[in-house]
């Protein structure tokens, strides 16, 4: 039987993906080593993410940003959508005549999610006018040393379930940092506004779910996270389906009763500029 609860874990992956529709390539499965708690030689996933990306050898050509992405969205430390045309305003004071590419390094940011859409590498480039941007081209991982690698498995299978711990000296699943949330939803209590973000975030990242990420981030809203009203209307703006702006109006209304500014200053912009019939 010990080979029984990794099983469970797999097949409690499938059920979730099967809610997931997207086009992406994405076959197989990865495993990914984990640890039970935080103590000797077991640390959390988060910590040490940030070590080893630190760790990274340092390239005076590349200008790297380091994020939490899907193909669709990218993320700022806060967890707040970050916009390309958002990131692109903060590069350019940034890049300097010496530096000759910007690399993101986040899951799927070389990758384009339709036919119709392109990577956010690319969406970067032409926001830069056309300055060289690369993407990665799956689930990011990242070693002791800063090296990375991507994966496109259909199914990730690991040990237990909740937070995510590392064995000194393993790989990160970068995604799974935030991804560990998504599919505990149930467990969160009213008050848990800022782990139901949390939740979001890791639908969209690590589940590829937008519709899952959508469904957290408005309940996040309604919990009292301005953040995730603010990243539920970004959703809606982005999908632009019936309804959807009136949705993402009232979103951002939140989130700035909830003090936003961020929300309260892109509200002002959306109600001067008509609806588009």
């Amino acid at each position: 039987m010990k080979n029984a609860f990794p099983l469970l874990i797999l097949l409690a992956a499938t059920q979730v993906a099967s809610a997931c529709e997207n086009s992406l390539p994405l076959s197989g499965s990865a495993n990914v080593p984990v640890c039970e708690r935080e103590g000797p030689g077991c640390r959390s996933a988060t910590e040490v993410l940030y070590e080893y990306t630190q760790a990274q050898p340092d390239d005076p050509l590349t200008f790297g940003i380091a994020l939490q992405s899907s193909p669709w969205r990218m993320y700022g430390a806060d967890l707040r959508i970050l916009t390309v045309a958002e990131l692109a305003g903060m590069l350019r004071p940034q890049l300097e005549p010496k530096h000759k590419r910007v690399e993101l390094h986040g899951s799927w940011t070389g990758v384009a999610p339709s036919t119709t859409t392109p990577s956010l590498a690319t969406q970067l480039s032409r926001q830069l006018k056309g300055f060289p941007v690369t993407g990665m081209d799956g689930f990011l991982w990242m070693d002791s040393k800063g090296g990375m690698r991507t994966t496109r498995q259909a199914f990730t299978v690991r040990r237990g379930a909740g937070r995510y711990f590392v064995p000194t000296g393993k790989e990160v699943l970068v995604p799974l940092t935030v991804g560990w949330a998504a599919g505990l939803e149930d467990r969160f209590g009213p008050e848990d506004a800022e782990m139901m973000l949390l939740a979001g975030v890791g639908n969209d990242v690590f589940l590829l779910c937008p519709d899952g990420a959508l469904a957290d981030f408005e309940a996040g809203a309604k919990m009292g996270s301005a953040i995730a009203a603010y990243n539920a209307a970004q959703v809606r703006l982005s999908r632009n389906q019936a309804g959807d702006r009136a949705a993402a109006l009232a979103l951002l209304e939140r989130a700035k009763a909830l003090g936003d500014a961020k929300a309260a200053a892109q509200l002002q912009g959306l109600r001067r500029v008509p609806a588009k019939k």
